[in-house]
């Protein structure tokens, strides 16, 4: 009798943790970063964009788990709508999924975003952040930077170090110094229990 009182309160307890996790709220990490495009270090850029001030945001969920890693970079697929950004007064939005990728290293961690906008544009951000502004936690899962935020210092060629934004339209492609800043924040959804 005892044992099938231990028994059923065994799986009572276990449907009510099960339930319990499946209705924790998910914490959405979102890195946005704001600057000015060039000079133009590659390309003629067709979309004329040197010189404009540009945006973009990136929210992906904390709990994902890297598509790559290894000892020291993880790369992560950000769903389709989770990145954005607007260059000049021109709005992009992503209606496929994207890359999101993460380089720790000795002179500093490197984070790239590779995109496709709704006009097909494929482009790619790049920004260069302090050594050990993440941590190694994000080779398992995205984390927050910090210190949040920080300043970009751009690239000075295409090949070299700092940041950059390059883009691809057609057989055109483009790469320009990006100087501004990057910032993150997490954030939970809110639980709006059972439908």
């Amino acid at each position: 009798m005892l044992r099938r009182r231990l028994l059923l309160l065994t799986c009572v307890g276990a449907m009510t943790l099960g339930t319990m996790l499946a209705q924790a709220p998910e914490t959405t990490l979102t890195m946005s970063v704001t600057g000015t495009l060039g000079p133009v270090l590659q390309g003629t850029d067709p979309k004329g964009i040197d010189g404009h001030t540009g945006t973009l945001t990136v929210k992906i969920s904390e709990s994902a788990s890297p598509a790559v890693s290894n000892t020291d970079y993880a790369a992560y697929v950000v769903p389709a709508g989770g990145v954005t950004a607007m260059i000049g007064t021109t709005p992009y939005t992503t209606e496929s999924p994207s890359r999101m990728a993460i380089k720790l290293g000795a002179n500093g961690d490197t984070i790239s975003v590779v995109f496709r906008s709704q006009d097909n544009t494929e482009s790619r951000f790049e920004a260069e952040l302090a050594p050990g502004s993440f941590s190694t936690s994000v080779l398992m899962h995205p984390t927050p930077f910090s210190p949040s935020p920080q300043n970009l210092t751009p690239a000075t060629s295409a090949a070299g170090p700092g940041s950059q934004f390059w883009y691809r339209e057609g057989t055109a492609f483009t790469v320009l110094g990006l100087t501004g800043s990057i910032s993150n924040s997490a954030a939970q959804a809110p639980n709006l229990g059972q439908e």
